[in-house]
């Protein structure tokens, strides 16, 4: 008896083989979790600056205007925009349907293929699952350190009321404490805040192991 496995797209496994039925809504999520908007971007030739912004695929663009999001992108010039899909389809002349259905043959959805694109298509809708909780992190990591920075020079403000106070060996050695601190907190707050996404996750791990989040 051969056993069937249900799949993205009311899909069957049958004799190592997958066959896909897709309607079309289901296909173009099923494109989306194998081909991300940075994939798009690049194969498009598109150069993202360091703000986020880049040349516009729907109009002359001689000055960045098109801002680039985790999963779309849109032109406050022109007003045009959208997914991985709609770039693709600006990129190559094509008309969106004539897009889907060229990346449905790219990635075999018309016909039957291996398990591998199947296990490719978890893969990647993991790692973007994964990637969301980061990014969620990282921003719950930013707002606590800016509610504790503002707590620690409160703190500084009432050990240290004046230049005076330098002089009790206890305040300054509390101060010192807190003046560590405080780099530290500023330290890992221009990590969290830096635009670059390896900056952001080494200053996410360096807050958890000083402990600067509990």
């Amino acid at each position: 008896m051969r056993k069937e496995k249900t799949l993205p797209g009311n899909g069957r496994v049958r004799n190592g083989v997958i066959y896909l039925h897709y309607t079309a809504g289901s296909m173009v999520q099923a494109i989306k979790g194998l081909y991300s908007l940075q994939e798009a971007l690049q194969e498009a030739g598109v150069k993202v600056g360091r703000n986020k912004k880049a040349l516009c695929l729907w109009h002359n663009d001689r000055s960045p205007s098109m801002h680039v999001y985790r999963e779309k992108v849109h032109c406050f010039a022109c007003g045009r925009g959208g997914d991985a899909i709609d770039v693709f389809a600006a990129a190559n002349g094509l008309e969106t349907k004539a897009a889907v259905q060229a990346l449905a043959a790219r990635f075999g959805f018309m016909n039957g293929i291996p398990p591998s694109a199947i296990e490719e298509w978890h893969r990647r809708q993991w790692q973007m699952q994964s990637e969301r909780k980061t990014e969620k992190d990282i921003e719950a990591a930013y707002w606590g350190l800016c509610g504790l920075l503002h707590s620690l020079e409160a703190s500084m403000k009432v050990i240290l009321p004046d230049r005076e106070a330098t002089e009790d060996e206890a305040a300054s050695k509390a101060a010192a404490r807190i003046g560590a601190l405080l780099s530290d907190v500023w330290a890992v707050l221009d990590g969290l805040a830096s635009e670059n996404q390896q900056e952001q996750r080494q200053a996410l791990q360096i807050a958890k192991e000083r402990g600067l989040l509990t």
